[in-house]
């Protein structure tokens, strides 16, 4: 990838101090209290959530082995015991289950904008195939200019999120971000139908779609927040 595209590239790192959650593929806020990127069922992802579940589970029968021993005490039945391990193994992932459930449901609007910068960097990938297939030695500014201003609407949207879900009264701060969010999108729009005939306007298309999506989840959030 040229140097031009890797500088629109949002890097994980970035979007973790944008969103003040730590961010993989899969998993978001770390394995054991976190939650799992939604949808869970596609392939990599189920295997991801199947690997983690075992280990999880693994290391809660080796906290409540001590735990099962203790409250057995005086049982001469191994059962008794195991009954115990298993109780109290069941239990705390039980309760890891709800509180996953709970925390997926807060971070649902964070998780379509992470799956908006998936589909951005899929775009900057076709944008570095079609420069190398043309032979093209310099972007098109055009080209460059929708692609920043749609890496724009997505650290916009990315800070407005954070701030609708963890400071509920910074109004002026989200109102900014909000109009940044729909400037971008109206100069988008602007250079998609200012070359609606090039070969790139699929690219173009593609950036003013992830734009909208951008604002409608962060007009919905917004006005969810607004409600409370």
């Amino acid at each position: 990838m040229t140097p031009a595209l890797e500088d629109l590239w949002i890097s994980a790192l970035e979007i973790e101090r944008l969103s003040g959650l730590e961010v993989s593929d899969h998993i978001l806020n770390g394995f054991l209290w976190g939650a799992y990127r939604l949808p869970i069922w596609s392939p990599r992802r189920l295997l991801v959530v199947v690997t983690t579940e075992s280990l999880v589970l693994g290391l809660m029968l080796i906290f409540a082995t001590p735990l099962g021993l203790g409250f057995s005490r005086g049982s001469t039945s191994d059962h008794a015991v195991l009954a115990w391990i298993g109780a109290i193994s069941l239990s705390l992932w039980i309760i890891r289950q709800v509180r996953m459930w709970f925390k997926a449901q807060h971070l649902r609007s964070f998780m379509r904008l992470l799956d908006e910068v998936d589909h951005y960097h899929q775009v900057l990938q076709a944008v570095d195939l079609f420069e190398q297939l043309s032979g093209a030695e310099q972007m098109q500014p055009m080209l460059m200019e929708a692609l920043h201003k749609a890496r724009e609407s997505l650290i916009a949207g990315l800070m407005t999120e954070k701030i609708l879900r963890q400071n509920h009264g910074l109004l002026s701060r989200r109102q900014a971000l909000l109009d940044n969010i729909e400037q971008n999108l109206m100069t988008l729009q602007s250079i998609e139908l200012q070359h609606q005939a090039q070969n790139y306007s699929d690219i173009l298309n593609q950036a003013v779609d992830i734009s909208i999506r951008v604002q409608d989840e962060v007009n919905k959030l917004s006005h969810l927040e607004s409600s409370r």
